[in-house]
Parts: structure tokens; C-alpha cells; sequence
């Protein structure tokens, strides 16, 4: 786009017009970048301020002042210049018609990139974000993904837009507040920005419940005094104890809790506040990772630890990169503490997260290690939004995906996978790889053989057990699974082998219509396939195939322009219709459904039904449904039964009248239990003061079977007769 886009008072900028920095902002700046970065900003500001002329915020202040504060932010952070200049500029393109090109030309790629993905992020207005702005969502997910300062500069422009909400109106700062709980609240957690979404979630908390935050506020105020004495108390001793062990340069803190922090634990883990204040927070800062361990060991030994209360975060940090030990122990008298220990770099990288690897003074080992982790979930939000369907299910899973706590998991080899808390082996196999989870069929937890629905702990050896063959996904595994990777994956295997099941479903209905002409699709090839089906319109025959078996199209339709391919009338050669195999609950590699209007069992003389909705139907052949359509309808062939390779068990159902005295039915089911067959049903009625009747619902693997059950119940004294219901005339 050209040049003229730009508003009348930004086509003639130039670097000679360039404003002076506010005075925090050069500060700031001159206290870590150079003079070329400082000039960088300095025009992004002139910018910014031209691009805003006579713009106002709802308190009435120039709008300029809100870019300016969450520039301020990011320079705390100490960002790079380019996510300085995105932050002043971070709101042009959608309020000032600017162009995204223009600011390229201008700015470089990087900050064109960034402004843009930060505006894509400012279009989500939602109520929740599971609506029909999904697809913005989506948009913003990929933008994070190309660059990790979208995340930041919008995470930092949140943050001044929560500082300052109390100019929106009452039903929008509500809106907003939740969306934050939502979504930038986690989204900060992920990528390590601890301080940001501690105080994200306070003031959002503080707009939806002010009258709850400020009676937890005046609750924290009033117990304080007490609870200083005694915070006081133990940090003395605790520095003491470390410094007596040549710990020497160890600071330790109390920590406070957040009002959001006191009140979610309030609402989720059902404690009393009481109780939530009894337990007192500090961090250990030291120099090294040593000393991270010496401390550990020296506080154990002087007071008493908690069962089951110590995590090392050290060797295997958090996803977003977060690492501390984490100890409970009860000091001086009996009191419960909580301690984390890190070293001043981690607790660093805690607070700034990403940010920090972005600082110019801070690019450590641990900062790089936060960049890592978070660009490899970024990443992963790639491969979520390829395999999703629709926006919708992206949102879904990128909300729960980052609504989660962590489980560390082996596998056999020793590796090392963080998952979400509540996960399953089917997430761990997914985990690991995207084929391993498609193959699964089984698994071994410590060794031990376990259930694919089983929860995982921390700690546990996870072995995958897998199938060369190919293997159908469960619908029922989205009920218990739990991560984004393995919910994207196993939709997309329903989605395929349901057009999968179509396509198979769609071949058996043509062929079966073809059949009553004497013909097959082998009689249809080159040109003559074809004309075919342009003359229905598809570009392919497995197009074709997949919408006459998803019920799309009709088969008796589709079928008469088969034969005008072949200039045939459909009655013209009225041979006799073959029937086709049930093999094993198959026919032609697509699974059957059983009617349970006449409940066939194998041998008996069947009917199959092309059903849209169920697929392929099997019914008895002479149930009332289906045997007017027999010779009318191509939908019903003719079905035979081959041997079956493997013991399948089907349902039929049977009457049985005895006659009506006390215990009778007991003998019955005593019948069905000598010999091993499952009862599923019973009903009972009463046919007159004499006798009664039962109607059951009983599984066999065959004819012979239910023929000897049936038989044994008619040798009874109390019968007075025992049939087969199969649901005819």
C-alpha cells in the first residue's frame, strides 16, 4: 500500500521533527541502551505522539500517556529496543489508520510484526473466550508463536489498561477483568512472568469482587501485627542457622501472599482464611546451585520437614521455566512454613520471565532455558491450530492447556516429560510423539500393567504399548484426557476415520444398487468414470464415495447416473443380488451396528441396511422393519455370516411364561447361571393370576447356544413356554 494511507500529519515525517523523550522514559533508557537504540525510540515517540494528535482516554488525558506507561513497563524489564518502539507504537495501526507496511518502511520488519500481532491480540473483546471471536483468538496464538514479544508488550499493555480501568464502564470493566482471570493471567504464568500476573490477578479481582478483596484486605491488615512478630522471628533464625553453616551472603524474606492467592485457595481448597494465614511464606536467595542444596540440607536439619512436602523445581524446572526448591517444615513452635529456595538468577528469571532473556544484561543460562520452554509450547500452538477443526476447538484447547498445574513423568529411557496435572498415559504417549499416541493400545506404569484412563503422579515410569497395525482412537478418551496435544490428535483421528467409515459406507451402497444391473465399479474406468461424475457435479470418486456414505447425497440418484454412463436402464438385466460377508462384526472392513428392534445373533438369516446415521445395519430377515424393502429399497441386501476368528458375544431376547409362585424367578436366573450366559435385561409382567411372563435380554455367542439355554428353561416344571422375540409379523 502506498504512502498515501498515511494521516495528512504523519506524510511528511522525518527524523529532524523528533520530540524529546519524557524524562522517566530517557532515564530508563539511558541506563542500559545505546545512543543509536535511544534515537531508535526517541523517533517512535515522535511517531506515536503525531499518530495520536487530539486522541483522549476516558479520564481525559491525552492518549499518549497510556503507550508512554506501558512502554515505562517493558523498560523495567529492560527489553530490547524493538519491543520499546512496538510498546510506544502498539496501538497506530488499529486507531490511527496506519498501515502495517508503512510502519515497515520506517521501523524494520520486526516492529511492523510485533505492532501487529499486539493489534490482533487488542481485537478479542469477549465475554468468554470460547465465543465467536475464537477466530481472533487463533490469529493471536500464531502471532505469539512467530515472535514471543507479542506476548510481552500485550501482557504489559493489560497491565496499565487494569491500572486504569476505573474509567471504563461498570459491565466492560467486569468483561475485561475476567477475560484477564482467563486468559492473561495464564498466558503471563506460561511464560514466566510471575510479578505481572500476580498483580494481572489481584486488580481483576478487585473490579469483579471489590467488596470480597476488600474485606480479605482488611482481614490480612488485622492480623498482621502478630503475624509480623513471628515472620520476623523465624527469618532471623533462619539466617542465622545458614550463616553459622557458611552460607554467608543468603538473604531471606518473608513472602506475602496475594489477596487473589488467599481467596482462590479459600474457594478451591474449601480452608478456612485462618487456616491459609497460619501458613508463613520466605525465600531463601543465594549465590549458586550449591548453595541452593546446602541451604536445603541445613534447614533440615534444624527443623522438622513435612512429609511429602519437597519438590525439586531445580532439576526439573517448570514449564515456563521456574526454578526453587520447595520445602514445608515446622519451625520454633510447631509453626507451619513453606521455603523456597533460589538462587538470584532463577529468582530473577522467576519474576521477569522471557523478559529476561531479552535484557541486555541478562542473557544466562537459566533466562535462555525460560526462552526454550516457552518457545517450544509457542510452538506447539502451530501443530494445535493445524490439527483443530475449527477456531472453537482451538480455543478450547489452548484454554485448558493453560489452565493447569504440572506432573513430571519417565520415560523408560530415563527422559524427563512435564505434563498437566490429571494426566493420563494417552497424554504421555502424545507427549513424547504424535505416532506414538495414534498407536497406543496399552501401558505399563512402574512396571506394572495400568488402565489408559489411569491418573499419573509425579515421579512414575510411563511405558506406551503399541500396535503395528492400525488402531482405532476411542471417542470415549476425550472424557479423561487432559492436554491440548492429545485432545487435538485424537479429534483428528475421529475426524478421519469417520470419513474413513463414510467412504467404506458410501462404496457398499453404490456397489450394492450397481449389483441390481449386473454391474460394478470395475465396469467404470477412464473416460466413462468421468463423465460420470461431472454429470453429478464431483470432482472425484472418493469425493463421491465419502458424501453418499455421510448421507449427503442419495443412492438411488447417484446410482441412475451410473447407468446412463453405461446407456443401461437399472431394471434392464434384473440379476439375482449378491450378498456380502459378515466377517467378524465386518463387512468390507466397515463395523456393523446389531438392530435392537429384532436383536440377530450369528447364523441367523440377515439383512443389511445402509443406514447415513448408523452406518451399516444388520437385521433379522424377518423383522417387520425391513421386509417390505427387501426387494425394493438398494439400502437392504442380503447378508451371510462366516466363521468368526474371534468370540463375539450378541444379545437376544427371549419371553419366558411360568407359572406365577414365590421364587420363580430365582430358578430362572439359577438356569442362566449353571451354564455361563449374562443376563443384560428383565422385565417382568403379569398375564393372570397364574402365570407371568419375563422377558429377557440375554448374551450368546451363537444359534446353538440360545437354543440350549432355551432348551433347558422349557425342561423346568414351572415353564409354560419359552420363544425367541425377533420382531416379527
Amino acid at each position: 500500500m502506498s504512502e498515501k494511507v498515511l494521516p495528512s500529519h504523519l506524510k511528511n515525517f522525518t527524523e529532524t521533527s523528533l520530540l524529546k523523550l519524557p524524562s522517566p522514559l530517557y532515564k530508563s533508557c539511558k541506563s542500559y541502551l545505546s545512543y543509536e537504540d535511544i534515537k531508535k525510540i526517541q523517533k517512535a515517540y515522535s511517531f506515536a505522539f503525531h499518530a495520536h494528535s487530539g486522541q483522549k482516554r476516558r479520564d481525559g488525558s491525552d492518549y499518549i500517556t497510556h503507550p508512554v506507561a506501558v512502554t515505562e513497563i517493558l523498560l523495567e524489564l529492560k527489553m530490547d529496543p524493538d519491543s520499546v518502539c512496538s510498546a510506544l507504537m502498539h496501538d497506530v495501526l488499529e486507531d490511527c489508520n496506519v498501515q502495517k507496511n508503512n510502519l515497515a518502511k520506517i521501523f524494520g520488519n520486526d516492529v511492523a510484526h510485533i505492532v501487529d500481532g499486539v493489534s490482533k491480540l487488542g481485537k478479542i473483546e469477549t465475554k468468554s473466550i470460547l465465543d465467536s471471536n475464537a477466530n481472533n483468538l487463533q490469529k493471536m496464538a500464531l502471532a505469539m508463536a512467530n515472535d514471543v514479544r507479542v506476548i510481552l508488550v500485550k501482557l504489559c499493555d493489560r497491565l496499565h489498561n487494569m491500572r486504569t480501568i476505573g474509567h471504563v464502564p461498570r459491565k466492560k470493566q467486569i468483561e475485561k477483568a475476567k477475560e484477564t482471570l482467563e486468559l492473561y493471567g495464564p498466558l503471563a504464568l506460561r511464560v514466566g512472568m510471575q510479578d505481572i500476573r500476580a498483580e494481572l490477578e489481584d486488580l481483576s479481582f478487585r473490579c469483579i469482587h471489590p467488596m470480597r478483596a476488600k474485606m480479605l484486605e482488611n482481614a490480612v491488615k488485622s492480623s498482621s501485627g502478630g503475624r509480623k512478630k513471628i515472620v520476623e522471628k523465624v527469618r532471623k533464625e533462619l539466617k542465622k542457622r545458614l550463616k553459622t553453616n557458611n552460607i554467608e551472603n543468603a538473604a531471606v524474606k518473608g513472602r506475602e501472599k496475594s489477596i487473589y492467592s488467599i481467596y482462590s485457595k479459600i474457594k478451591t481448597k474449601h480452608k478456612p482464611f485462618s487456616e491459609i494465614l497460619d501458613v508463613y511464606g520466605f525465600r531463601i536467595l543465594v549465590d549458586s546451585v550449591d548453595d541452593c542444596y546446602r541451604s536445603l540440607g541445613i534447614i533440615h536439619n534444624y527443623f522438622s520437614p513435612i512429609e511429602n512436602k519437597f519438590k525439586d523445581y531445580i532439576a526439573i524446572p517448570k514449564t515456563n521455566g521456574y526454578q526453587a526448591l520447595h520445602t514445608s517444615l515446622l519451625a520454633l513452635e510447631a509453626f507451619p512454613i513453606e521455603v523456597q529456595i533460589q538462587t538470584r538468577n532463577m529468582w530473577a528469571t522467576a519474576n521477569m520471565g522471557i523478559a529476561a532473556h531479552w535484557g541486555y544484561k541478562t542473557h544466562d543460562n537459566e533466562s535462555k532455558g525460560t526462552e526454550l520452554r516457552a518457545n517450544k509450547w509457542l510452538s506447539g500452538l502451530v501443530e494445535l491450530q493445524k490439527k483443530s477443526s475449527n477456531p472453537s476447538e482451538f480455543a478450547d484447547s489452548l484454554k485448558k492447556d493453560l489452565d493447569s498445574e504440572e506432573v513430571y513423568l519417565f520415560s523408560p529411557k530415563g527422559h524427563i516429560y512435564a505434563l498437566k496435572a490429571g494426566a493420563t498415559p494417552i497424554d504421555f504417549a502424545y507427549e513424547v510423539h504424535t505416532g506414538l499416541g495414534n498407536s497406543i493400545i496399552g501401558c505399563k506404569v512402574n512396571r506394572r500393567e495400568a488402565p489408559l484412563n489411569v491418573e499419573l503422579e509425579s515421579g512414575q515410569t510411563v511405558e506406551i504399548i503399541t500396535s503395528a497395525s492400525a488402531v482405532e482412537a476411542d471417542p470415549s478418551w476425550l472424557n479423561f484426557i487432559v492436554t491440548s496435544k492429545a485432545r487435538s490428535g485424537i479429534r483428528s483421528r475421529l475426524r478421519n476415520q469417520k470419513v474413513s467409515s463414510a467412504r467404506k459406507a458410501g462404496k457398499f451402497m453404490l456397489e450394492s444398487e450397481l449389483q441390481r444391473s449386473g454391474k460394478s465399479l470395475e465396469d467404470y474406468r477412464g473416460g466413462i468414470l468421468k463423465r460420470v461424475l461431472d454429470s453429478i457435479g464431483v470432482s472425484s470418486l472418493n469425493k463421491l464415495l465419502i458424501e453418499l456414505g455421510s448421507g449427503k447425497r442419495t443412492g438411488n440418484i447417484v446410482a441412475e447416473r451410473f447407468y446412463s454412463g453405461l446407456k443401461i436402464r437399472k431394471d434392464s438385466d434384473n440379476k439375482k443380488i449378491k450378498p456380502v460377508f459378515i466377517s467378524n462384526n465386518h463387512i468390507e472392513g466397515v463395523s456393523v451396528v446389531f438392530a435392537k428392534c429384532c436383536h440377530p445373533i450369528y447364523e441367523d438369516p440377515a439383512i443389511a441396511h445402509s443406514d447415513t446415521e448408523r452406518g451399516i445395519v444388520i437385521h433379522h430377515k424377518k423383522c417387520k422393519q425391513v421386509a417390505p424393502f427387501i426387494s425394493k429399497d438398494p439400502r437392504y441386501i442380503p447378508a451371510k455370516w462366516t466363521t468368526n476368528t474371534k468370540s463375539h458375544l450378541y444379545t437376544a431376547k427371549i419371553n419366558i411364561v411360568t407359572v406365577d409362585e414365590i421364587g420363580v424367578l430365582a430358578e430362572i436366573v439359577s438356569v442362566f447361571t449353571k451354564v455361563g450366559i449374562n443376563i443384560e435385561q428383565i422385565h417382568t409382567k403379569n398375564i393372570d393370576s397364574t402365570f407371568t411372563a419375563f422377558e429377557m435380554e440375554v448374551d450368546v455367542e451363537n444359534q446353538e447356544e440360545l437354543k440350549y439355554i432355551m432348551l433347558k428353561l422349557r425342561s423346568k416344571k414351572i415353564t409354560s413356554s419359552c420363544t425367541r422375540l425377533i420382531n416379527e409379523k
